[in-house]
């Protein structure tokens, strides 16, 4: 049986669909209750505002994507630490430390900002860029277990603890570019644990500290910074491990040392009590 379409407005999808009522008809000398197919249309339509709330949770959806996969990327770390490849495990957190940035800017420009989000971010954050990375240490001896272990505190101390106040702002030194650090010096220098204890001692005071730090916003800022990430995403695949090293390490450490002169817009004024 044909159906009569339903107006609905522009923007909006119709959909017609034959619902079954139920007709009385007398069979014999009683009645019985026979179904027949009726002409009645039911029409709805998808608004803009329905449309993007889809397409907002596909974008929230791939968002949660690339956190996990940020997470994964730690525990592969996480493993090859384990089973003594240190070159490995630090070339996974590179790779972490460029993929954390874009996951930020994605975020901020879709709007896609969740709970859930949030916490899984925070969990992969927690994951590759403490957790991963205090193993790059080794627990070979008692020095290095216990700095590894100062290391994973730190890091969550800071996560857990350091909120600024102030807009646009890290209190204490942000966990990636700690990670970073002593990522491609593990790279630079082929796993030399004394060395990596020297970094990570460093990174914990500067992870502690009560310094502020301007938001890396750096695919969202200025065309030379979003020249720097594309340079080392680059390199990251194409040079040697030598050279990747040493132009992140480059990187990070000029966002420690000069981080308002290079990589803030505005100097950060620590708010007065």
């Amino acid at each position: 049986m044909s159906c009569p379409q339903a107006s609905c407005p522009a923007e909006g999808t119709s959909v017609c669909t034959q619902v079954t009522s139920p007709v009385v008809k007398e069979v014999g000398d009683g009645k019985t209750e026979c179904r027949e197919s009726q002409g009645q249309c039911i029409s709805f339509h998808l608004s803009h505002d329905q449309s993007h709330q889809i397409s907002e949770f596909s974008w929230k959806d791939v968002t949660n994507a690339l956190s996990l996969a940020n997470m994964v990327l730690g525990l592969f770390s996480i493993f090859c630490s384990v089973t003594r490849k240190p070159l490995c495990a630090s070339w996974m957190l590179l790779i972490s430390f460029l993929l954390d940035m874009a996951i930020g800017a994605m975020t901020r420009h879709l709007h896609t900002c969740s709970k859930l989000g949030a916490e899984l971010n925070d969990f992969a954050v927690f994951t590759t860029f403490g957790l991963a990375s205090a193993l790059l240490l080794g627990v070979d001896g008692p020095l290095n277990g216990f700095l590894a272990i100062i290391y994973v505190l730190a890091a969550t101390f800071r996560l857990c603890f350091y909120s600024t106040g102030v807009p646009l702002t890290y209190k204490g030194l942000p966990c990636p570019y700690a990670s970073c650090v002593l990522a491609s010096t593990s790279l630079l220098t082929k796993g030399n644990t004394f060395i990596l204890c020297c970094m990570a001692s460093l990174m914990i005071l500067f992870m502690m500290d009560q310094s502020y730090y301007p938001h890396d916003k750096i695919l969202e800022s200025e065309n030379w910074k979003k020249m720097v990430y594309l340079g080392g995403v680059i390199m990251l695949f194409v040079s040697p491990f030598s050279l990747t090293a040493f132009y992140c390490l480059i990187w990070s450490l000029s966002y420690i040392f000069f981080p308002d002169a290079l990589w803030g817009r505005v100097a950060c004024i620590k708010p007065q009590n």
